[in-house]
């Protein structure tokens, strides 16, 4: 992992950004390469990508996950027209807005997601298995303490301050 050389110089709190940022991305890295090897019902990363963005945002409008895999529209409606050919996804008309169209995950998208969630989460288990039981516990109460610090505020009601509507 390639560091900053003058870490030292940086506050605790940086500091500590910083490797979480380190970890953050050894950790997506590690998952990324073993999941080509065997990637669910053979996805792209970025369909998986865009299933979980999907799971975790329900009635997400193509466009929000558009500017979430950093990708254009006419892309992403390919890679949503895959999805929805192999039933993965739904998408269907806003209820007021019919010019908008609302994502949402059927039972398949689930059960795929669910594969890969098991299949990541065993892969880091096993990276994480050499530590110590007490060591191992502390990752999981440090995690939970940093997750909603790091996590996406939960959406607003349409049409309140901070609503993408």
């Amino acid at each position: 992992m390639q560091q900053l050389p003058d870490r030292k110089r940086l506050s605790s709190a940086d500091r500590g950004a910083a490797e979480v940022l380190d970890v953050g991305l050894a950790v997506s890295r590690l998952v990324r390469a073993q999941m080509r090897r065997g990637q669910p019902r053979g996805l792209t990363l970025p369909q998986l990508r865009a299933l979980g963005f999907i799971n975790a945002d329900p009635d997400c409008a193509p466009s929000q996950l558009a500017e979430y895999l950093m990708l254009g529209r006419p892309a992403v409606t390919r890679l949503l027209d895959i999805l929805v050919t192999r039933r993965l996804i739904t998408r269907r008309p806003h209820p007021d807005d019919r010019r908008r169209l609302q994502l949402a995950l059927t039972r398949a998208g689930h059960a795929t997601l669910d594969a890969y969630y098991a299949r990541a989460r065993a892969i880091v288990a096993k990276r994480l298995a050499p530590l110590p039981e007490r060591e191992r516990a502390l990752v999981r109460r440090v995690m939970a303490r940093v997750l909603p610090l790091v996590a996406p505020a939960a959406p607003t009601a349409p049409g309140t301050p901070g609503s993408r509507e």
